[in-house]
């Protein structure tokens, strides 16, 4: 049994090279049949998972990726530019910030233990299949795919302060990184305005002129570990999508953020739930958009979004 690992070094500002260094004395041990490749840069992952699939035809080797919710996307999308019919069962192993993949699947972050696991899934033959979300936007003629969340709005400008912030190597290796996100955030409040959106849901549309934050997702969490829906579920064949907007008595807000760090926000009627086997939507200025964390630039929006599965070790 052959296993091949892709490693983004990059992850957690590096700290997915410690994880790696642990897990690669282990695989020594067991004399593992194995070998690696670090990323230099971002699309590394994404092409070499994209040939792993198109010429890979062993069924004893096993692709494992190590790195952050970011890297999971790339392989997702490598894997799904080559074929879609013929789908590449993926491993993984968490060492990015955030880790709402693996928190959402209860993986664990101890490489050796995640390893151990991935190797009892691989011995059985049986890969898990997990609900991933797929979009198609008419105004970039975009077709991506995400395990996490598509955010536009209040989350995705959050997701770009955070980004771009100074402190975020250094909070990352101190373990701290969600410092990194909350500081963003609330740096997001001086920036993010209401937007409209419109809707297309179970053949019904829908309006908001104060759209303030917008995410589909498949799974309960974002941002670290927000259960923003906790009501998702990754095995229903469904896509799940939050709208809050912003109220007109400005501390209300914090009010509904406050409540939804702790799951509690669905009482409010600035928030917006609605679950469908596809969802379209339109927003028709600017905004800040992310895919699993990864920034899809200022524009505007007119997306598809469904779900398929897709097979996990």
């Amino acid at each position: 049994m052959h296993f091949t690992f892709l490693v983004n070094p990059a992850a957690s500002s590096g700290q997915a090279v410690a994880s790696w260094q642990v897990l690669e004395s282990y695989l020594k041990e067991q004399a593992t049949d194995y070998e690696e490749r670090f990323s230099q840069r971002t699309g590394d992952i994404k092409e070499w998972t994209r040939l792993f699939a198109k010429y890979q035809q062993a069924s004893d080797q096993t692709l494992v990726i190590v790195g952050g919710d970011g890297s999971l996307n790339e392989a997702i999308n490598g894997a799904m530019a080559y074929s879609n019919a013929n789908q590449l069962p993926l491993a993984y192993i968490p060492a990015g910030s955030g880790n709402d993949f693996a928190r959402a699947r209860q993986l664990p972050t101890d490489p050796v233990a995640g390893f151990k696991r991935i190797l009892t899934n691989v011995t059985a033959g049986t890969p898990e299949r997990i609900d991933i979300g797929e979009y198609v936007d008419a105004i970039k003629r975009e077709h991506r795919y995400f395990v996490n969340n598509v955010g536009i709005g209040f989350d995705a400008t959050t997701v770009k302060l955070a980004n771009a912030s100074t402190h975020k190597k250094i909070l990352n290796k101190l373990k701290l990184g969600k410092l990194v996100y909350l500081s963003a955030l609330f740096k997001t409040f001086s920036l993010q305005d209401t937007f409209q959106i419109e809707l297309d849901v179970n053949q019904r549309r829908h309006y908001f002129n104060r759209g303030y934050l917008l995410t589909l997702s498949n799974h309960p969490y974002f941002g670290g570990g927000i259960k923003i829906m906790p009501d998702a579920d990754e095995r229903d064949g469904l896509i799940d999508l939050i709208v809050i907007e912003r109220p007109k008595v400005f501390i209300k807000l914090f009010v509904i953020l406050a409540q939804l760090m702790r799951g509690k926000h669905y009482q409010y009627k600035e928030v917006h739930r609605f679950t469908a086997t596809q969802i379209r939507i339109r927003t028709a200025r600017l905004e800040f958009g992310h895919a699993d964390g990864e920034e899809l630039g200022s524009r505007a929006f007119d997306m598809v979004a469904t779900t398929q599965p897709y097979p996990f070790w």
